[in-house]
């Protein structure tokens, strides 16, 4: 601000204590500007803390779960949801910014006024002091040169007096004379001290109402303006910093108007219809297994439906609230239920089963490691015990086809649920085998009267236990099959089981065996193949029909005469 600008110091040199007041309440304003943006930014702090606890407290639960949340106005207040976090976050922004670049330069602000306003107050005070000082000496010396002039005039009508007296002595005379010189010496150095007084007072007046005090009226009119220019930066920042985050604003309200806009009720309730009502409504059948059909009257019948409230008496895999044992779910117990949830269910009884599976057959390769175990060694383990054993893993054995019969049920379910083809129906065997389980029990023989003997034969010899086919990996029998797979022009062609070569053997399946390698076969107990070669190293190749040929333990099988 130029200095030429600044007009305080004469047009209110006499105005200095409305100049005072009108600092002190610039002053007190900028205080109030500082508060004012202190609580701006609570409230901003506190707005934030609403629109988030207004988020929490109105959000779905399991949306990622709840079918509700396929519908458009659902979806459309899920945008919403997440468009007031936005905002929060914006008016966070904002808050931050308002405090570091408004607020505290507010504080700042305040601070330095007032420091500047007190040292030019004080200022001011001693300009005026100095002025009344000067002042009050001038009045002084006058007031001792009119003491001193009206002294010298009594002692020079004194003099007068005496020298017209004829009858005064000259001593008398010259003493009234003294005195009146006296006294005149006295008025003229008084006279000299006020002429004095009166040149310094007016020099000081001078600078006083000509440099100093104008100066001062001008600094304070600086101080003023500077205040006023800086207080109203600030608050344009203030504006600006809140014009910022509104564009960004407007961008979520215009996503919320969006998604809004995109509720359609004839979307919503054909979704219903999908979700809610895929089988025709009364239904004529229901479905009993993959595949097939049987009639019934419990849907089309109301009175056979259940109600809402012996619904909750069963839980979703028919266990009674209040206890009671497991039962196997029933696929018309679910029919009340919508397809996602029924696919739920029978995916949790899919998970539970093949739990139960893993853990029969922990449980089997337990017990058919003792076996294995008191077959080598029969000193170990008495006939009771092993017999026990076998007991307990025929046991295992039925649970497993039986949890295996059921796992098969329910993957049925869910993929006429998916509109998928059935899945084909494994044996039970096989299912087995592939989790490492080296054989079935139920063809484990119950001689057990040689061990129980102490002969001492191994596991090849008791004849007990089926002998274990991973004792020697399979070998090659065609060395010019680099890769390890077999010559097919080795093999014979079977077109008819009715109408086999005289050449070739044929054998019983004694054990089921699953393969462990790509050039082997499986095969089941009972089954009848044709040996195609026997190299007499423990594997032989065996053909079940012109499609299947592959490798086979050679002690699993019985040759036919």
């Amino acid at each position: 601000m130029s200095d030429n600008n600044l007009t305080w110091g004469y047009s209110l040199w006499d105005q200095y204590d409305r100049i005072l007041e009108h600092t002190d309440a610039g002053l007190e304003f900028t205080n109030k500007c500082s508060h004012y943006v202190k609580d701006r930014v609570k409230v901003e702090i506190d707005y934030i803390k609403s629109l988030r606890n207004l988020r929490k407290k109105y959000k779905l639960k399991n949306a990622e779960e709840n079918e509700f949340n396929n519908f458009t106005t659902v979806k459309s207040y899920c945008v919403i949801l997440e468009q007031l976090e936005l905002i929060a976050r914006e008016h966070e922004i904002f808050a931050e910014r308002l405090e570091d670049e408004v607020h505290a330069k507010l504080r700042a602000l305040h601070k330095d006024v007032t420091l500047n306003r007190k040292n030019l107050c004080n200022t001011g005070s001693q300009l005026q002091q100095g002025y009344q000082q000067q002042q009050d000496f001038l009045e002084k010396a006058r007031q001792k040169y009119e003491k001193m002039a009206r002294e010298a005039e009594a002692a020079g009508m004194a003099f007068k007096k005496v020298n017209e007296d004829m009858n005064v002595s000259r001593a008398q005379l010259e003493k009234s004379r003294n005195t009146m010189n006296t006294r005149q010496d006295i008025m003229e150095k008084a006279k000299g001290d006020y002429i004095i007084q009166i040149e310094k007072t007016n020099n000081y007046q001078h600078d006083y109402y000509l440099e100093k005090w104008p100066s001062l009226l001008n600094q304070m009119q600086k101080a003023e303006e500077s205040r006023i220019d800086e207080l109203g930066t600030l608050l344009k920042q203030q504006c600006i910093l809140h014009g910022n985050v509104l564009p960004q604003i407007k961008q979520c309200v215009d996503a919320m108007i969006s998604s809004c806009d995109k509720v359609n009720s004839s979307q919503d309730s054909d979704l219903l219809m999908e979700e809610r009502n895929k089988q025709p409504y009364p239904p004529d059948h229901v479905f009993i297994e993959y595949g097939s059909k049987q009639v019934s009257n419990f849907s089309s019948n109301p009175s056979m439906r259940k109600t809402k409230k012996e619904r909750k008496k069963t839980k979703i895999f028919g266990r009674a609230v209040g206890g009671g044992s497991s039962e196997s779910v029933n696929k018309e117990d679910l029919d009340h239920l919508p397809p996602e949830k029924r696919k739920k269910a029978f995916k949790e009884k899919i998970k539970e089963i093949e739990s139960k599976i893993q853990i029969e057959l922990k449980a089997r390769q337990g017990l058919e490691d003792i076996l294995e175990l008191y077959s080598q060694k029969p000193e170990l383990g008495s006939a009771t015990a092993m017999e026990e054993s076998r007991q307990q893993l025929d046991a295992i054995t039925k649970t497993l086809e039986k949890l295996q019969e059921e796992l098969y049920k329910y993957q049925c379910y869910l993929a006429a649920l998916d509109d998928k083809p059935a899945p084909e129906r494994p044996h039970i065997g096989s299912h087995l085998d592939s989790l490492s389980i080296t054989s079935s029990n139920s063809h484990i023989s119950h001689n057990h009267n040689d061990n129980d003997s102490g002969s001492g034969q191994g596991s090849g010899g008791g004849g007990d236990l089926p002998p274990p086919y991973n004792a020697a990996p399979p070998p090659e029998f065609s060395p010019a099959s680099p890769t390890g797979e077999f010559n097919t022009d080795s093999f014979y062609e079977v077109p008819d089981n009715n109408n086999l070569p005289p050449n070739l053997n044929s054998c019983t399946v004694l054990y089921d065996y699953a393969a462990q390698h790509s050039d082997e076969l499986d095969i089941f107990a009972g089954e009848t193949l044709y040996v195609v070669e026997d190299n007499g190293a423990g594997w032989v190749k065996a053909q079940r029909n012109e499609n299947e040929v592959g490798l086979i333990p050679g002690n699993y099988i019985e040759m036919l005469s």
